[in-house]
């Protein structure tokens, strides 16, 4: 087991002895730094169930700013220390089990590397209290490996870049770039299809959310809203909806979206949704990107509710053709 590049490239690392740690192979550790070596200069990282250190100690070879080395073994404790022997830069090594280690950090890190034994179940468990705790930065990477009998779903607002190595699995965990648009959608009208398109160029993820305006009276029920919107998203990937009676910069925060995604029609819509924008910002902390929808100018819900009642369907999301047309069947049959 080597450095395999940097200041130490070549240099030997002690291995530990027998099978209860499982240290990082080179080749395994070579794809790790393929995915992560623009990151890791001037990066401030921790390698937590470290073992052998082999991580952060290619960290501190690739110029990192700072390692924090965790492990609750002894053994492992007296392995990091002596391959650390000669290495010069910022670190330390901290004796005790992931989560006292965790427990006692109030740094935010770059990266973090996340290698615990493969049937401990513990894995998971770490990134979610990174992840809670707030040690990882908004643009960080958490690395957990694990082997390929386990599942992982990154948890709300997150994604994962998966790499099979064999048995061993790595997931490079990031922050989604999640967007919101929120509306009443009384229908979703194209649109409204035109700014989701839009937002799914730009975003990871966009959630239409219904929401509920207690000054509005609707044509179709909150569930024929969502099945509508349902409709119209079905096949665009990145997509999907949610219904909320509460406010938005809440449900924003609870689905993980880190910004709102609005659509004005003309620069007379601007005034209002700059005063959006500045009270959401004010009071949530969530920025809005506005777009102009020059396309769609004139079309409007309280426009498309008018057309529906002539038959005309022009302005509804073709996926969502169908669906509008059954629920207004349904609601004539029960006049």
């Amino acid at each position: 087991m080597r450095v395999i590049s940097g200041k130490y490239r070549g240099r030997r690392l002690f291995s530990p002895e027998g099978d209860l740690v499982r240290p990082t192979t080179d080749r395994i550790k070579e794809t790790i730094f393929n995915v992560l070596q623009f990151r890791v200069q001037d990066a401030v990282c921790l390698d937590l169930f470290a073992g052998s250190g082999a991580l952060g100690i290619e960290c501190l070879s690739r110029g990192a700013k700072e390692v924090v080395f965790g492990d609750k073994s002894p053994q492992s404790i007296d392995l990091v220390k002596r391959n650390l022997q000669g290495i010069e830069g910022n670190y330390r090594v901290i004796a005790g089990d992931f989560l006292s280690v965790l427990g006692g950090l109030n740094t935010k890190f770059d990266l973090v590397f996340i290698d615990p034994p493969y049937k401990s179940n513990l894995g998971g468990i770490a990134v979610e209290y990174v992840i809670n705790k707030g040690l990882l930065r908004d643009d960080g990477v958490i690395y957990f490996e694990h082997g390929d009998e386990i599942t992982f779903t990154p948890p709300v607002g997150y994604k994962t870049r998966t790499k099979k190595m064999g048995y061993t699995v790595g997931e490079f965990i990031s922050k989604s770039n999640v967007a919101m648009m929120t509306g009443s959608f009384d229908p979703m009208t194209k649109g409204h299809e035109a700014l989701l398109e839009e937002g799914l160029s730009r975003y990871d993820e966009v959630i239409v959310a219904c929401l509920v305006n207690e000054e509005k009276e609707y044509f179709f029920t909150p569930e024929e809203r969502v099945a509508i919107v349902e409709a119209a998203i079905s096949g665009k990937k990145g997509a999907r909806v949610v219904y909320s009676d509460g406010m938005a910069v809440d449900l924003a925060k609870r689905e993980g979206a880190t910004v709102f995604l609005r659509g004005i029609r003309g620069e007379e819509d601007r005034e209002y949704e700059n005063f959006v924008r500045d009270y959401n910002l004010t009071h949530g902390g969530i920025d809005t990107d506005i777009v102009t929808l020059d396309r769609y100018a004139d079309v409007s819900s309280t426009k498309v509710r008018e057309e529906l009642k002539e038959g005309n369907f022009r302005h509804i999301p073709t996926g969502a053709v169908m669906t509008v047309m059954n629920i207004l069947k349904e609601k004539n049959h029960n006049r």
